[in-house]
């Protein structure tokens, strides 16, 4: 077989090269037969949900982005998935780098298990259509297998792996062993990688000595990996039944980005406009301290487009590497608009971020595996982030994914519905990194009694917190809950869910959908929780950002978040009772929280002809102002030494001699000017 290309072996793909069924004999004006290469993953787990990616790889001759999604079935007839937004999942990339278009397409891994695939399956046919009708059939191989994530009791202190497991605190794993051993597990390795195992007792210490909380132990996660035809719900029963295991559970799969909604076109980045519409990032915009210099944004992003003429981007933004590398297979079209909203370049074209002066980062939640191929790991991408050491208190994390809730299927969830994602979390938070965590488009009230994890009811913050500031999506125009939008008590602040005007996307605004428009692509339709997430997190970092250059202290998320609920626009009365919270106000946060002391200015009238600084019984006026401040609330003066007093009115200073007025004003923030003086002759 001819070597692989880099970037598929990373995926641990298996291919194999199709052409055409039932072709008629070759004729002068018959098509050649498409060449096709299919890509499959080696690895799938049949005990999670989630989606199978198929790569159809373009040849010399074939365009695979020709082929129909809707002709094409996976197996003996699953079809491709549709998104939350109703379309096919669907991707055009040049997924093997060799210059020509592949198309990447997603099939329900349930749809497929209830067909066919099972422990014996070890090879899936995939057919379909070109557009101009020609059919095309090959078959790929895969390999089934269990994988299980699972948390050891933090008490245990559980490291190594495989034949090596142990506690550190020398308890006995003999009952972990046996059960393992009975159900053939073929191997135990941390969740993590083994770099940010190995520097997360620092990182704990830190957290702790911020906050004086214990935040919990990553290391004490783990991936487990059994035989395809294992019994899975006996396996997690047998192991959730002993002592030494705190959680077990299917590993999570691979899900789609939340989706944009609603092709409705209302105004360009209305969303940065003065409240009620928008969340006044133009306010913001004004003053050099909130736009966002001097703070750090990651967001868990499959992909990105680091070339893209309006992002301040190059190669260092991935923080993932080799180790979470990007994954193609939803195209890059999501994470460009998302990076758009927040930091596009102020620079008098395309579109401009919410906090343009923030530096961005992005790391996938893709895992690649030491045996070859990736899972789907997002909670051991976070823990991975945290323990790369490159963010500080005050920088910022965005969620850009969701997860299946209880109901399966598109009915998603927040992405801390997975317990390693809250636990991964709660370790940022506890290092003072704010986590913004996008609500999910499955329409799912989190308050709902289907939302409990072994006797958690799982966001209700009386019960446990994992400190992210949780983000809902809301009309443009009235600030309602949106249909798609998964709402509840634990959701904090709404950003846009639809008609937002960024960099990416479809290019329905500039570029279309042509390959070589793609550094040059906008969009006036993003939307769903993915684009609410980043105006909620614009709004969280122009805080942090002015705060840092006053020389404050960087605040906590849950102070963040009472800041914005506080002053925010209030969700609209509709749809009140499915709650997402306000829509942030960044004029009226940041005048909650100025620091800026008023300016007063002294005039002294005169008469002619007065000399130099003589004056005949002069009228004092004071004029005092509070740039865009809170406002100034009082002015007070005293002439020679004398009693403060408070000024209202123009008033004159009568005796001859040498004078000299105090003055000062104070602020609705209380923060009051240092006091000013002027000097003056009476003759």
């Amino acid at each position: 077989m001819a070597e692989r290309p880099a970037a598929l072996v990373a995926l641990g793909a298996l291919v194999a090269t199709v052409s055409a069924v039932g072709a008629l004999p070759a004729q002068a004006a018959t098509p050649p037969p498409p060449t096709i290469t299919v890509v499959l993953p080696a690895n799938v787990n049949l005990a999670g949900a989630g989606l199978v990616p198929v790569t159809l790889l373009s040849a010399a001759g074939t365009d695979a982005t020709q082929v129909d999604p809707a002709t094409v079935r996976l197996g003996t007839g699953s079809p491709v998935a549709r998104g939350d937004g109703g379309g096919y999942l669907a991707s055009t990339v040049d997924a093997d780098r060799d210059g020509r278009a592949d198309l990447v397409l997603h099939v329900d891994k349930e749809s497929l298990t209830r067909a066919e695939l099972g422990p014996a399956t070890k090879a899936l046919t995939v057919t379909g259509s070109l557009r101009d009708g020609r059919d095309f059939e090959a078959s790929g191989q895969v390999t089934p297998e269990v994988a299980l994530e699972v948390k050891f009791g933090e008490s245990l202190r559980v490291r190594g792996t495989n034949q090596n497991l142990r506690s550190t605190r020398g308890e006995n794993l003999e009952p972990v062993r046996t059960v393992l051993d009975r159900h053939g597990a073929r191997s135990v390795t941390p969740l993590l990688p083994s770099v940010s195992v190995a520097r997360l007792d620092d990182l704990s210490a830190r957290a702790k000595a911020r906050t004086g909380e214990t935040v919990p132990d990553l290391g004490s996660w783990y991936s487990v990996v059994l035989p395809a035809d294992v019994e899975v719900d006996q396996v997690v029963e047998d192991l959730r039944s002993l002592p030494g295991v705190a959680f077990a559970y299917p590993a999570p799969d691979l899900v789609p980005p939340p989706a944009s909604s609603t092709p409705d076109f209302t105004g360009m980045q209305g969303y940065q406009r003065p409240a009620p519409q928008g969340i006044d990032a133009d306010f913001a915009h004004q003053d050099p301290r909130v736009r966002g210099a001097g703070i750090k944004i990651v967001d868990l992003e499959y992909d990105w487009n680091m070339s893209h003429e309006d992002l301040p981007l190059d190669a260092s933004s991935d923080l993932g590497g080799s180790v979470f590398p990007r994954y193609t297979g939803f195209a890059d079209e999501h994470g460009t608009a998302v990076f758009g909203e927040l930091v596009a370049k102020d620079n008098g074209y395309g579109v401009t971020g919410g906090v343009p002066e923030a530096t961005m980062y992005g790391i996938s939640p893709v895992q690649a595996l030491a045996g070859g191929g990736t899972r789907w790991s997002p909670g051991a991408a976070l823990a991975y982030l945290a323990g790369l050491g490159v963010l500080a208190p005050g920088d910022a994390v965005l969620l850009e994914q969701q997860t299946v809730g209880p109901l399966g299927g598109s009915n998603y969830a927040p992405l801390e519905w997975i317990p390693s994602v809250f636990d991964a979390i709660r370790l940022l938070d506890g290092l003072g990194v704010t986590v913004v965590e996008t609500g999910g488009n499955g329409n799912q009230n989190v308050d709902s009694d289907l939302y409990v994890q072994n006797g958690i009811k799982w966001f209700d913050r009386s019960v446990q917190d994992s400190g992210a500031i949780l983000a809902g999506a809301g009309g443009d125009t009235d600030r309602e809950r949106l249909g798609f939008s998964n709402y509840g008590a634990r959701f904090d602040l709404q950003g846009w869910g639809r008609n937002i005007v960024t960099s990416g996307g479809n290019g329905n605004l500039q570029g279309g959908g042509d390959p070589a428009n793609l550094n040059v692509r906008y969009t006036r339709t993003f939307g769903g929780t993915s684009g609410a997430g980043p105006i909620v997190t614009g709004a969280v970092v122009a805080v942090q950002s002015y705060l840092k250059a006053t020389g404050q202290a960087p605040w906590t998320a849950a102070r963040i978040a009472d800041l914005l609920k506080r002053t925010g626009t209030p969700q609209g009365s509709v749809t009140a009772a499915e709650h997402i919270g306000p829509l942030p106000d960044l004029e009226a946060a940041l005048k909650a929280i100025e620091v800026d002391p008023p300016a007063t200015e002294a005039n002294l009238s005169r008469r002619a002809p007065d000399q130099g600084d003589r004056y005949i019984n002069p009228v004092v006026t004071l004029t005092a102002a509070d740039g865009w401040g809170s406002g100034v609330t009082r002015t007070q003066y005293r002439l020679d030494g004398g009693k403060w007093k408070t000024y209202s009115e123009p008033f004159r200073v009568l005796g001859k001699g040498a004078h000299t007025i105090a003055f000062r004003s104070t602020d609705a923030n209380g923060n009051q000017e240092e006091t000013r003086s002027l000097s003056f002759q009476n003759r």
